[in-house]
């Protein structure tokens, strides 16, 4: 199987930024473009294949097609045709909702196959760029509907200085908030579900309120989650550097100067690379040679042995997601 490109879908919301389409050269750039999903399976938001044999397939499509040979035999057992991941560029100019994303069991009885577990990357933050995550001490649900009810939520919430190359990570359950200022990469799992607890009462482009779901948050919450600091890690040059590893997915991080191979032969899985600086040139142990710039994405199929990655003209920087 061959490398796959998509051809990422641009989300126009409210609190969106101008990075992502600084970042990928989108010309001319439409205005508020606050995400964009690179890959995705989502219902509805299918990315599709922009190039080669399989150009204007969708992830659904291609796991029907290659089965484990696209996502590998244990993701196929475990999701079946669903691709497990949602890969995002996300630029704010605004702060986002403070919300809560449920886990699988939640999500389960609601009738949705999967929770929201995720991983931010700042790839950058202007200089008073910050982010909500996690409660300040622990608390209640009875706290949280008074807090709500008297104004005070933000004084219970922990508020975090970002820095590009930052890491954050999200579990299911966990209070949050990407601030303004922040241009990121989103690593989650393949879900929409969120709950609004607080909006700072703007209000949707026909004046209403947006809407919050303060009961549907009650209960996913996570409310001894006072620990939620961004992610301890050794940054090194030229080498693999774990950021995550969870149940839903793993993510390194390349900071690449020299050429780099990387081994995929143990690893039962799809691999995505997420570029967000400089330029590679890429050949898989198949042959199969390939460009991958700022701004881009390429899912590499469970086959893929693995891929030798050689800087073009500076500093490449990369991470590297997936699924065991």
């Amino acid at each position: 199987m061959k490398p796959l490109f998509f051809t990422p879908l641009l989300k126009q919301v409210i609190w969106g930024g101008e990075e992502v389409t600084a970042l990928k050269g989108t010309q001319p750039a439409p205005e508020r473009i606050g995400e964009s999903w690179e890959i995705s399976g989502v219902s509805g938001d299918e990315t599709s294949v922009c190039c080669g044999p399989d150009k204007g397939m969708t992830l659904q499509q291609l796991i029907a097609k290659y089965g484990a040979n696209l996502i590998g035999s244990e993701n196929l057992r475990r999701y079946g045709t669903t691709f497990p991941l949602l890969i995002k560029f996300i630029s704010a100019a605004q702060d986002l909702s403070i919300q809560v994303h449920p886990d699988d069991a939640m999500a389960q009885r609601m009738g949705h196959p999967y929770g929201k577990t995720e991983m931010w990357f700042i790839v950058r933050a202007k200089d008073d760029a910050s982010l909500v995550a996690g409660f300040s001490h622990p608390s209640s649900a009875d706290e949280y509907l008074s807090s709500l009810a008297d104004g005070t939520l933000m004084s219970h919430l922990q508020r975090h200085k970002t820095a590009g190359g930052q890491c954050y990570f999200i579990p299911a359950g966990r209070i949050h908030s990407i601030g303004a200022g922040n241009f990121l990469v989103e690593i989650q799992q393949s879900s929409t579900d969120t709950f609004r607890v607080y909006d700072f009462d703007r209000r949707d482009a026909n004046g209403n309120p947006r809407e919050l779901h303060v009961e549907q948050a009650k209960e996913a919450l996570d409310y001894k989650d006072c620990n939620a600091g961004p992610v301890e890690y050794t940054p090194r040059r030229n080498e693999a550097v774990e950021l995550v590893r969870c149940p839903q997915f793993t993510t390194r991080l390349y900071e690449l100067d020299a050429p780099l191979k990387a081994d995929y032969s143990a690893i039962d899985s799809f691999v995505i690379l997420i570029a967000f600086e400089g330029e590679a040139t890429c050949k898989t142990g198949d042959g199969d040679a390939f460009t991958l710039r700022a701004g881009q994405s390429v899912l590499l199929p469970a086959t893929t042995q693995g891929v030798s990655i050689e800087p073009v003209n500076g500093t490449f920087r990369a991470l590297e997601t997936f699924c065991v």
